[in-house]
Formats: structure tokens, C-alpha cells, sequence
């Protein structure tokens, strides 16, 4: 197996352009010590009975390295078995002298062996070669602890600041993800989504929370989602002023999430990376991943600081679209655009329900269909090239896709790197049955404000029934 995966390395280093790895030569890449490994369940060694003399001689020892990558795991769900799963991915690489990594990581349900029942703990990653078992250093642990509330990330992000600092940080938020979707609590006891969602307490992470993570943590360099749907205009809009780079998917995340092992590697292979080569190590390798297991998937990388950007031109666009009297072709827009998977198969099957499409591919089959010569037409066409031209030369760093969905549509042709609140095609979802499951009105949301989205929203379930 191994031999495949340096044979896809090789070929995609030669099929790519020369940056896209940070310098990382051929030669680095052959002999990367990396391969796919088969999922399978894990176990956990035995816990170490005074947790504040195990890392002793860590925190002794540890100087300011270059990175330092915090992994924020909830497996207080039914991906319990998954969080085990990418903490040996992640052994498979281990900390370094100039990168650290930690993960902290919940479990709800008895494992085979029943070493690790619940609770939380918190591993100072270090490499080994046992992929059944967890073998790193435990440096925190708690039997009770609730992982959906926010304030928990906060304290795990200042925590390693402060324990393990280095010159940069990466976030990585793993569990389910809904997106924007914050679905009131008490109407929906049994959901199986939401970010970080525990499902011991019933609470989860919602959009704005999230914003609070990165902005009460102190910022980070990279937030990643190694979560379902995160992607957004509505998401960026609450992280955009305290990271650097936002890494996610519009799509669905496939349940082995991010090949952990591939991307670290290179990594700790050249720790001195500028944050945009990291970002697209990490997406290159989740395409890579995803092709070899054949699997539909789509990661990207966006920049933070074009976020206000891309948000006065939606703002621009959908004024236009409101005022130009082109229902026809968003009517068409929004029944042809590429949809994101909210409901599953047995519920949206062809994804009539969705609501969450690429922002690219909606304005760009707005303006290739635009049926008038009059001037608030051109107008509106005019919004709508400035909008693609600026997605793909300016906020996405790089986007990749493998394969193409259930419904044909190509994610590497068709999503371009962030997605958005469109209506469905269906009637039968309309915005007033979409608030009344939500936690607060879609018009609350911080991007809704900036951008008068939501005006947008009611205009085409208006307009294009």
C-alpha cells in the first residue's frame, strides 16, 4: 500500500505546480514514512494516575517551537470509534522538536476493551508505530466534562497556548457539522449533527460561538473544520477577524475525516511553511486521500482578511438581483446550482431540499443567462463576474474535489470553495419552517446583517416559486 500512495505523491508533485507542497522536494516526499492506514477500532492504553508528573519533563523541555496544532476532538457521539481512529493517524507522526501537537478528545460509549469509558483527555501526540492502540502522553483528564459548550474549546485553546507555545497555531474543530444551521436545543434532543456536539449534555457549538472560540482563544494562524457543511459565507463571517486562514468543506466530510497522517507529515517535515503552503497541504492531501479511497469529498482553503470583501460584494449582487428583472434566470440558478448534503440520501435525494449551494456556480449561472440589454441587467451581470472573478483569484487559496455527487454534479468542476443560504428547489421548505427549528432567524446571523442576505432569501422564495 505504501508503494501506491509515494507513487500518487510522486505523480501529483509532477502534475502540480512546485509551491504547492512548501518547497517539499521529491526526494522529501519518497521518504516520507506516511501510509493509508485500514480503519479499524482502537483501543486506549491504561491512564496514568497523576497527570501533572507525566508532563513534567515535556513542559521542562519545551521550548517556543514553530507550530504548535491544537485538535479539538468530540467524540461524545456515535464517532466515538472515529476519534480513536485519527489519534493513532496521528501517532503515525508525532511531535517533533519544532511542532507540537495536542489533541483533546471525548468519549461517550465503553470501549471493546473498556479501558476508556468517558470523559475527556487531553495527548501530547507522540509517534509510534502500534495503530491499535493510544499510546501518547495524557498531559489532562476529566470524567466529566461537557464538549458542546464553547467555553471548554476557549480553555483547551488558552491551555495550550500556554503549556505548549509556539509561533504559530492551528485549530482544528472535528466532529459533526450543520453549517450555519443552529437547531434549537430543546425541539431537537435527538439530533445527530451540529458542531461538536455532546451527546451526554445535549449542547453543541453554534455559529457564533464559534467566532468566540477563535476571538476569547487569542487567535489562531489556520482554523480547520474537520466537519461537515463548514464552509460558509455565514461561518467565515464570524472567525474572519481573528484567523488567518479558514480551512472546510461545503460538502459533507466522509467519516474517516482528514487523512491526519498524511498532511502532518509534511508538515513536520518543514515546520517553517508560510501558512498558505500549509493550508494547501492540507487540502492536496485530503483530495489525495479521497481519490485513492474513491470516495465523493471537497475540501478548501480560504483567506480571512478577504472575507469583508466577499461580503460587500454579495451585498452588491443581491441587491442588483432584487432590482433587475431577471426572475427567470435566478429561478434557474437556483434549480441548477450544485446543492450540499444536509438531509442524506433517504431524505434529499436529489437534493431538492438543501439549502446550502456554491456561491460561485449560482452567480455563474446568473450571469451566463442574463435575458435582458437593459441597463439594471448588465448591471446585475456586471456584480456577478466582479463576485467569480474575485472568489477564485482572490479568497480561495486552493479548492479541491474527488469525484462527483449523488447527483452527477462534479465537485471539481462545480464548487468553487465556499458555499451559501440559498432556497430550495423544493417549495415545500420555506424560510418561516427553516427559523422556526433554528435557535435564533436566519435574518440574526452577523453575515445576514452585514450583507442583507436574508432580504435575498425572501425575494427568490418569493419571486421564483
Amino acid at each position: 500500500m505504501i508503494k501506491i500512495i509515494l507513487i500518487a505523491l510522486m505523480s501529483f508533485v509532477v502534475n502540480s505546480s512546485s509551491d504547492d507542497f512548501g518547497g517539499i522536494s521529491n526526494e522529501k516526499i519518497k521518504q516520507a514514512d506516511v501510509f493509508l492506514p485500514t480503519p479499524q477500532k482502537g483501543v486506549v492504553s491504561d491512564l496514568v494516575n497523576d497527570v501533572s508528573n507525566s508532563i513534567n519533563d515535556i513542559l521542562i523541555k519545551n521550548p517556543v517551537k514553530e507550530i504548535t496544532i491544537m485538535v479539538f476532538i468530540n467524540g461524545k457521539n456515535n464517532l466515538s470509534d472515529a476519534a480513536v481512529l485519527n489519534l493513532n493517524d496521528m501517532e503515525r507522526v508525532g511531535s517533533t522538536d519544532k511542532v507540537n501537537i495536542i489533541a483533546e478528545t471525548g468519549r461517550r460509549y465503553i470501549n471493546l476493551d473498556g479501558k476508556w469509558e468517558q470523559g475527556v483527555r487531553r495527548f501530547y501526540i507522540q509517534k509510534d508505530t502500534d495503530t491499535a492502540q493510544i499510546n501518547s502522553k495524557i498531559v489532562f483528564k476529566a470524567n466529566s466534562y461537557d464538549m458542546g459548550d464553547y467555553k471548554r474549546a476557549i480553555e483547551f485553546v488558552k491551555w495550550t497556548k500556554k503549556k505548549f507555545p509556539a509561533k504559530r497555531y492551528i485549530l482544528i474543530l472535528w466532529d459533526h457539522g450543520t453549517g450555519w444551521l443552529d437547531p434549537r436545543k430543546e425541539a431537537n434532543k435527538n439530533i445527530s449533527k451540529g458542531i461538536s456536539f455532546d451527546d451526554e449534555t445535549g449542547n453543541y457549538i453554534n455559529t457564533e460561538e464559534i467566532g468566540k472560540i477563535v476571538k476569547e482563544g487569542g487567535g489562531v494562524d489556520i482554523l480547520a473544520f474537520d466537519a461537515c457543511l463548514m464552509q460558509m459565507a455565514e461561518v467565515l463571517t464570524e472567525v474572519k477577524d481573528y484567523t488567518k486562514i479558514v480551512v472546510g468543506s461545503e460538502e459533507t466530510v466522509p467519516g474517516y475525516g482528514y487523512p491526519y497522517a498524511l498532511f502532518l507529515n509534511a508538515i513536520v517535515k518543514n515546520p517553517y511553511m508560510s501558512n498558505k503552503d500549509i493550508a494547501k497541504v492540507i487540502v492536496e492531501s485530503f483530495k489525495m486521500f479521497y481519490d485513492y479511497v474513491r470516495q465523493p469529498a471537497t475540501l478548501s482553503a480560504v483567506r480571512s482578511d478577504k472575507v469583508a470583501k466577499l461580503n460587500t460584494l454579495l451585498s452588491d449582487f443581491a441587491k442588483s438581483a432584487m432590482q433587475a428583472d431577471e426572475i427567470e434566470t435566478l429561478k434557474k440558478a437556483k434549480n441548477e446550482v450544485i446543492r450540499f448534503d444536509i438531509l442524506g440520501n433517504s431524505d434529499d435525494p436529489y437534493k431538492k431540499l438543501s439549502f446550502f449551494a456554491d456561491i460561485y456556480n449560482f452567480v455563474d449561472i446568473v450571469s451566463k443567462n442574463i435575458s435582458k440589454n437593459d441597463e439594471k441587467s448588465l448591471k446585475l451581470k456586471e456584480k456577478a463576474d466582479s463576485l467569480k472573478r474575485f472568489i477564485e483569484n482572490e479568497l480561495v487559496i486552493i479548492r479541491r474535489g474527488s469525484l462527483m455527487d449523488r447527483t452527477g454534479k462534479s465537485y471539481e468542476e462545480l464548487a468553487y470553495g465556499v458555499s451559501i443560504f440559498i432556497p430550495s428547489v423544493s417549495p415545500i421548505l420555506t424560510l418561516d419552517k427553516i427559523d422556526s427549528i433554528l435557535k435564533a432567524p436566519y435574518s440574526s446571523f452577523k453575515f445576514a446583517k452585514e450583507t442583507g442576505w436574508s432580504d435575498f432569501v425572501k425575494f427568490i422564495y418569493e419571486k421564483t416559486k
